[in-house]
């Protein structure tokens, strides 16, 4: 291996290094202030004194979460979320009770029945 050819793999190694540990401490430090700011929001949300004896008196600018879990408690009209998460539950369901009952020896049978059709139909041309 020659002079250059070493300085250059030597020089992308160690930047590739330096990239991905950057990286990494970047990542970290996002997580732990996204964790951070959310603790301080609950904080600031169980220490308000507008709602303190009635959540239903909250100020218009408690954040989406929030409120989101206040109406949650009051579970009049579901919401458009509660509606997509049932529909997606249930289609789960059915496709994981299928699998359950599925007999994979007729699913294989099957595949290779498809796959002797498509030898068949390639010899043919």
């Amino acid at each position: 291996m020659g002079f250059f050819t070493g300085f250059a793999s030597g020089f992308a190694l160690t930047t590739s290094i330096l990239l991905i540990t950057v990286q990494v401490h970047r990542s970290n430090r996002i997580q732990q202030r996204k964790a951070i700011s959310a603790q301080v929001e609950q904080i600031n949300w169980l220490t308000s004194s507008i709602g303190a004896y009635d959540r239903r008196n909250l100020p218009a600018d408690v954040p989406r979460r929030r409120r989101e879990e206040i109406e949650a408690q009051n579970p009049s009209v579901p919401t458009m979320k509660e509606i997509l998460k049932q529909k997606w539950n249930s289609e789960l369901e059915v496709l994981t009770r299928k699998a359950y009952e599925t007999r994979w020896e007729d699913m294989r049978d099957a595949a290779i029945e498809g796959w002797k059709a498509a030898a068949r139909v390639v010899k043919r041309d």
